[in-house]
Formats: structure tokens, sequence, C-alpha cells
């Protein structure tokens, strides 16, 4: 069979697979990494290796790499790898893409057709170090354990045998003071079902609780968020069901006739002490994080009107809205002493989207002041053409006390993807150190990590390690510190 992507128009430009695995020492820096900058980027990324079979398929359905930033002594190695899934393997071994829609078994071939476990799973949506190991996540399966310095794929791994759950969370937040994990998976009954298991797991990696719950309905829920006292689960209308995928469709779906809703369950109470708050429409596809006082819960998350994900069509038939797709940060007070079930919102930066939120992680699960994220700041100049597209243009580190934003402009010739943040040292004030997202240079069409020192971010990046390639596309990342890996 021949290979080709003529035949994808989704999957050119930017978009197009590189497909191959890579190692470059000592990269080309513009400026000066800063010498206390020591540690690693990793990024999950999705890349297709066969291309779809079906050419609107979700591009969450590509196959897994992991790629990695080394940095140290103010110098830059990268590497990327496939993760070497069952998908992975069988599709090689075939030489053809046998899987189809995402997250649908009825429309594989023979003899997948129909089935669905973790043998389903592409690992491509985040990559975590926890307990000594280094997790690639998707939320459709267990982890996927990686070699944290070849990052050859090790296979699955459930806490040795304790975590039962089928599916994992792409987001497991892990408290900052004591290292414990809260983590979850949902559909996690079976396909098409609204069970969701909720794990604690002890900064050791052992299993310490499981609680199983139902949602008020099969939803998406890509994120969670904890307090000191609580965890909440958003519940919202990207949807699924058997009868859909039984029809041959993508496994999501938006209906925006759904209320939204989100679950409170205390940290170490009992499954059947969540309640469920009700409110409108929206999506909470990622949360910063929460806090709580006297009882009173405070989300922070960036929150979109209508449908996030174009390629998740409306169940109803109505077209992608793309001013409902637009994601601002927004604040949600949960008071549980009032006798309701409803939240108050507060729309807090409306002027620049940017969906994926996150803030100093030592600092989760605890009172916390500053949001980090990627946005398009449409004011900026762009030298480039992404059709349609507006490009994520700048790094900002949000101030929820004042409202106050100090953004990093990455050039007019940029579109970056994710932020990651590197804490100046262990116990530096929260928010305090460098800024990093991958970058692409929409004049050479190769990729560019930007570093800016949230010092003085509008001074623009401190350095820029130029790759001679373009990498693959990230879904999420994360900073690992020399330190947290007692080096």
């Amino acid at each position: 069979m021949t290979l080709s992507y003529a035949d994808h128009p989704a999957l050119q430009g930017d978009f197009e697979p590189a497909r191959y695995d890579a190692s470059l020492y000592d990269c080309e820096v513009i400026g000066e990494i800063p010498a206390a900058l020591n540690g690693t980027f990793y990024r999950a990324c999705a890349e297709w290796f066969y291309p779809p079979r079906y050419p609107d398929d979700s591009p969450f359905a590509a196959d897994g790499m992991i790629t990695a930033f080394r940095i140290g002594d103010g110098s830059c190695d990268y590497a990327a790898r496939f993760i070497e899934t069952p998908r992975y393997l069988a599709n090689k071994a075939a030489r053809r893409q046998l899987f189809g829609y995402y997250r649908n078994p009825f429309t594989h071939e023979p003899p997948m057709q129909g089935q669905y476990n973790k043998a389903d799973t592409v690992s491509n949506t985040n990559v975590i170090f926890f307990a000594g190991r280094l997790l690639a996540l998707k939320e459709d399966a267990p982890p996927m354990e990686i070699d944290p310095d070849t990052l050859e794929t090790k296979g699955f791994f459930d806490f040795g045998g304790d975590y039962k759950a089928p599916t994992f969370s792409a987001h497991p937040k892990v408290d900052g003071r004591t290292g414990e994990m809260i983590t979850f998976g949902y559909e996690a009954e079976g396909l098409a079902t609204n069970a969701i298991w909720i794990y604690t797991i002890d900064a050791g990696g052992k299993v310490t609780s499981e609680r199983k719950l139902s949602a008020p309905y099969l939803s998406m829920v890509h994120d969670i968020a904890i307090s000191q006292n609580y965890i909440l689960i958003p519940v919202y209308g990207m949807v699924s069901s058997m009868e859909r995928l039984r029809e041959g469709k993508v496994h999501w779906g938006w209906d925006t006739t759904l209320p939204s809703h989100i679950g409170v369950l205390p940290r170490h109470g009992d499954a059947s002490d969540i309640r469920w708050f009700d409110g409108p429409a929206m999506a909470m596809v990622h949360t910063f994080a929460a806090s709580d006082e006297g009882g009173v819960i405070t989300l922070d998350a960036a929150v979109s009107d209508g449908n996030p994900f174009p390629f998740f069509p409306d169940v109803h038939g109505k077209p992608f809205d793309p001013a409902g797709a637009r994601t601002t940060i927004r604040r949600y007070v949960i008071d549980m002493n009032a006798s309701g079930g409803g939240w108050r919102e507060e729309r807090m930066w409306q002027d620049k989207p940017g969906a994926l939120s996150r803030i100093d992680e030592r600092f989760m699960g605890h009172r916390f002041r500053h949001g980090l994220l990627s946005f398009s700041d449409e004011t900026k100049p762009f030298s480039g053409d992404m059709g349609s597209r507006r490009p994520t243009n700048s790094l900002g580190r949000f101030d929820f006390a004042t409202g106050e934003v100090e953004a990093m402009f990455a050039g007019p010739e940029f579109g970056l993807q994710e932020i990651a943040f590197a804490p100046r040292s262990p116990d530096a004030p929260e928010a305090d150190g460098w800024v990093m997202a991958l970058g692409t240079n929409y004049e050479t069409m190769k990729s560019e990590l930007l570093i800016g020192d949230t010092a003085n971010l509008a001074a623009g990046p401190v350095a820029r390690v130029r790759l001679p390639f373009r990498a693959p596309q990230q879904v999420h990342g994360n900073w690992v510190p020399a330190w947290s890996r007692g080096a």
C-alpha cells in the first residue's frame, strides 16, 4: 500500500507529520540560557505515523511521542521518540492504519473491530514525573511508563496492581506540599459508561484510597481541580453514547442543551459525600487550580461558552461557532454552607483567549495567587500564514488578586504551544522563575524553544533554543527540575 498524506488537508503545513525519532546534542542557542535552569522539559506530542483512516478524525487520535529538552549549565540537548504502544506496533507490523475514529472501536479494522481496551490507546496527551517514574498519559488507558533518560517505552504501569480502573486521567493533581496524587478515570466501567473512579496515591506511588461514583451523565472529564479539602469534577456537554459509537461516529459530540455540573467531593470523604452543583452550558476543559476557606471554594479555570473543538461536531447538527469556542479566565465560587446547588461565576480576563492554563505546581492544592498561560494577543503583528487561525503568540502570568497580566510576546514570526514553568529554586516565591514554550517559526517552518524570565517578561525571551527541523505538535508537557530527581 502506498503511503501518502495528500488526501488529508488537516495534516499539511505546521501539522504535516515528520514521523521520525530524533537526537540532537548541544542545540544552537540564541541569547543565553540561565545557568540556574537545570532539568528537563518533557512534552507529550501527537504525530500520525500512518494517516488516519478518516480525514475528519480528531488529532487526539494521533500516535504518541515524547520529546525532551535537557537543560543544564547553559546548554540544551534534544531527543524525541515514538511511544511504542500496542496500537503503534500493530500499525507498523501491518504497514497501515488499522484503527478508525477516535475512541470508536466499531470503526477499526478486524480483528480490532468492536473491541475497546488499553491496546487502543496512543498515550499522547500528557507526561509527568511521579514517584520516580516518567509516565505518558491518555485518559482512555492506564499510564505508559517511559525511561526518563532514553525515552524507551517500558509498558503499562498500574501502581503494583492497586490501580484497577481501566482508564487514568491525563491531568492528575499532585499536592504541592504532601506530594500525594489525586487522580481519576472516567468511563471507568466500560465504554460509554458514566462511572468515575477517584484514587489517592501517596508520594511513594502507593494507592491509599479508591472511590467510585456516577456522573450526572457521560461527559468528557479531561481535567479536575483540588483545593485544601476538596476535589472538584467538572461535567459539561461533551458527550457520547453507545448508540453514537455503533453509528460509526467519532467518540465525542457537543450538546449545548445540557446543563453543566461541578461535583465537589471531600478529599478524605466517601463517594456518597459528593455534591453536584449545577449551572448553564459551558466547557471547562482545563483548570488552573482551586482553594477553599470556611467551606467556600474558589475554582479558577479557562472556560468557553460553547464547543471548543471543531472536530467534535454538534449532536444536533449546528455549525461550529468560533466565538463560542473562545476560552477566557473565569472564577467559580461554590459555597458548601449554602442550601442551593449552584455557583457564582466571575469573568476575570476576557480580551485575550487562552485555553491552556496552569499554576506554579508547588502550590497545587493550597492557596495560590498566579496563573500561567499561553494566549493569543491579537494586537500584536504576525508575519506568518496560518489561514484563518490566529497564533498563540504570548506567555503570561496572571495575578488573580489584582487582575494584572505580565506578558512575553514571542515575536511576529511565532506560534506557541503550551506554557511550562520552572521555579527559580525549590523555595522561590510563587511563580518566580522561568516560563518556556515550544514555538513554530513561521518564517523558517522550524521549531524553537523560547525561554522567558518572570522577573521581566516584557523584555522578551532571554534564550531561544533552535532546532534544525519542525518538532511534533505538543498536547501537554511539564518541566521536571533536576532537584526533583535527586540530581
